[in-house]
């Protein structure tokens, strides 16, 4: 019988307090025998060290542009191509934005517009209700809506960072992963 092939995991972290919990979501697909690369925005490197994704993924981090590499290949054509999906957890609303306008000023957005169109991208937005529910960002999450191989894993309402309570928190993880399956047909 043929051992099926391991599926590649692209994580794009973005800069918001949820950041933390993409550490467990990396164990979890790790653990669910994926292969998993990380992909920061400059500003999420600012809050947590990319040495910790390197640590939990025994792979290297990804978060600029025109970081030194060895085989001087273009970056983001080559995650891309390596990924089978990509994810982006947590989705701020800046990179939200960005997604939905196709705006590729950093790593993670460049990936996301270079994949071809039958790789899945799960993106599981985090943020301040406010943020959240603004005219903006609800226009920004329809257009993603209409892009054929994305989905959006919608915030939860709990308590957010700010100690206000609404909708904003990033989706259990559960659920992310449930959607990448999904997307995957697994």
């Amino acid at each position: 019988m043929k051992a099926k092939k391991q599926k590649n995991i692209l994580l794009g972290v973005t800069a918001g307090v949820a950041i933390y919990k993409s550490c467990s979501l990396v164990r979890i697909l790790r653990k669910r025998g994926f292969a998993v690369k990380v992909v920061m925005t400059p500003n999420a490197t600012k809050l947590i060290s990319s040495k910790l994704f390197e640590s939990l993924t025994d792979e290297k981090v990804y978060a600029g542009m025109f970081e030194e590499i060895s085989d001087y290949s273009l970056k983001h054509i080559a995650l891309s191509k390596w990924a089978d999906a990509f994810i982006v957890a947590p989705c701020s609303a800046n990179t939200v934005a960005k997604l939905a306008h196709g705006i590729c000023d950093n790593l993670l957005t460049s990936i996301a517009l270079a994949l071809p169109q039958n790789k899945p991208v799960v993106v599981a937005p985090a943020m301040n209700t406010n943020m959240w529910k603004n005219p903006v960002t609800r226009k920004n999450i329809s257009q993603i809506c209409e892009i054929k191989n994305y989905t959006i894993v919608n915030p939860q309402k709990g308590v957010l960072a700010s100690f206000d309570k609404g909708e904003g928190v990033l989706a259990p993880l559960e659920d992310i992963v449930k959607q990448l399956k999904a997307a995957l047909g697994k």
